[in-house]
């Protein structure tokens, strides 16, 4: 038998549901409540873009591969031929607005951010290259080009980051060490015939307790250079490409954010091959404590 039923709202069931509604605006409205519990994630990328983005016949190419990132942060090596406007023009084509650069002569580094970067030093005194010190995103950020067997200069930036350290400012280095890691010594002696290996820069970094995020994460990533735009070049063919193959390419982070990393790898897209000889290096932060703590400083 059929039963026409009326259904009724219980008046304790509807005022709760009115609250739910309410309090779900006022959470969307505020920021806060719905999505608390998501991480705020901070993505780096770092790249030696040769000669500035292959002599700067792929500029264009180079921010387009930047732009589809959507990095919070982006360190750059060889920068050759880019003045500091120069730098921010491309930035804010991959959605920038903030961008310093080390010098405007020889092989500059460069940083940019989505956020203010306070330079905090450029030091080109002593140092083949120079390295760029900036603060953003609430890191200090060491971009470096290192010269090989010129070890005072990882030494010069290590006293600086010990200071830091000290205070429980949070550091990462990240750039082109020209030097390998000793994690990759059974790789590069199987493969890497064509290369000396040299681990000083990597192990004094280490030392100080730093950690390579790549590793960490994708322990497989072995190689950040050359890629075949080498050739002719700097290699004859793929055959010989193979066998000078190695990671040069690091972002180390200090023990206290590399536990809250949340990836790392080596982008070895094939459009990379059109744009420079090194491949990026791309990782990515949980900085939800990091964002706790500039509140509860006032900044």
């Amino acid at each position: 038998m059929q039963r026409n039923e009326k259904r009724e709202f219980c008046p304790l069931n509807m005022a709760s549901l009115i609250f739910f509604r309410l309090t779900f605006v006022a959470a969307i409205l505020s920021g806060t409540g719905v999505c608390a519990d998501e991480p705020e994630v901070l993505k780096v990328v770092n790249w030696n873009v040769l000669y500035g983005f292959n002599h700067k016949k792929s500029i264009g190419q180079g921010v387009d591969w930047i732009q589809k990132q959507q990095a919070d942060v982006v360190a750059l090596q060889e920068l050759n031929g880019h003045s500091q406007v120069g730098l921010a023009t491309l930035a804010r084509k991959w959605g920038h607005d903030h961008a310093a650069i080390l010098k405007e002569k020889g092989f500059p580094v460069g940083l940019t951010s989505s956020q203010p970067i306070e330079v905090v030093s450029r030091k080109v005194k002593g140092f083949h290259h120079g390295y760029l010190h900036c603060k953003t995103h609430g890191i200090h950020f060491f971009v470096v080009h290192f010269w090989p067997g010129k070890f005072n200069e990882v030494d010069e930036i290590l006293s600086v980051i010990a200071l830091l350290l000290k205070q429980e400012e949070r550091v990462i280095i990240l750039g082109d060490f020209n030097g390998c890691s000793p994690k990759d010594e059974s790789f590069l002696v199987a493969n890497a015939k064509l290369r000396k290996r040299d681990y000083t820069f990597v192990e004094r970094v280490e030392a100080k307790g730093f950690v390579d995020v790549v590793h960490k994460h994708d322990p497989t990533a072995k190689v950040s250079c050359p890629s075949p735009i080498t050739i002719p070049r700097w290699s004859k063919d793929m055959e010989e490409l193979k066998l000078k193959r190695y990671r040069i390419d690091f972002v180390f982070a200090d023990q206290v954010l590399a536990k809250d990393s949340r990836s790392g790898t080596i982008s070895m897209s094939n459009e990379i091959d059109a744009i420079s000889d090194h491949y990026p290096v791309v990782v990515e932060f949980d900085i939800s404590k990091l964002s706790m703590l500039d509140k509860d400083d006032g900044s």
